[in-house]
Parts: C-alpha cells; sequence; structure tokens
C-alpha cells in the first residue's frame, strides 16, 4: 500500500540535500520518522496511562513528600 503526502518545499529541499551524500532514500528517512514519531507516541500515551493509573489508585505523593525522599532542603521561594 503506497500513499502520497505533500511536503513543503523548504522541507524537500532538505530531504534532498540530507539523501544525497547518503545511500538512503528520501522515502526510507521518511518512512523512518513516521515509525519513529509513532513509536515515541506509543510509548508516550502508554506511560501516561500508567501514571494515571497510579493516581487512580492513590500511589501519590506530596511535594513535600517528594523532597524528603530526595533529601532536599527547603529552598526559599523567589
Amino acid at each position: 500500500m503506497s500513499h502520497t503526502i505533500v511536503l513543503p518545499q523548504s522541507l524537500l529541499n532538505r530531504l534532498n540535500k540530507f539523501t544525497a551524500g547518503t545511500r538512503a532514500t528520501p522515502a526510507s528517512i521518511v518512512k523512518q520518522a513516521v515509525k519513529d514519531r509513532l513509536d515515541y507516541e506509543e510509548w508516550l500515551l502508554a506511560e501516561v496511562d500508567a501514571g494515571m493509573a497510579d493516581v487512580d489508585a492513590g500511589r501519590v505523593h506530596t511535594a513535600d513528600e517528594v523532597k524528603k525522599m530526595l533529601g532536599v532542603k527547603n529552598v526559599k521561594k523567589r
């Protein structure tokens, strides 16, 4: 299955310039970029869901508790 995407000319110029000196094709760079971004977005959503599950389960700490765990002394506010 193939699709066509429209890129701004400035981005296309950068892509062509980058791939000119490599064995990579513009299509391979775009495919990898899309895959990497989707991998990141899926990971991020899973982490947010896990964090929200912790909140829902009451697994949270106040700022003072975190400071105490980290051994942070009280810092004056500006």
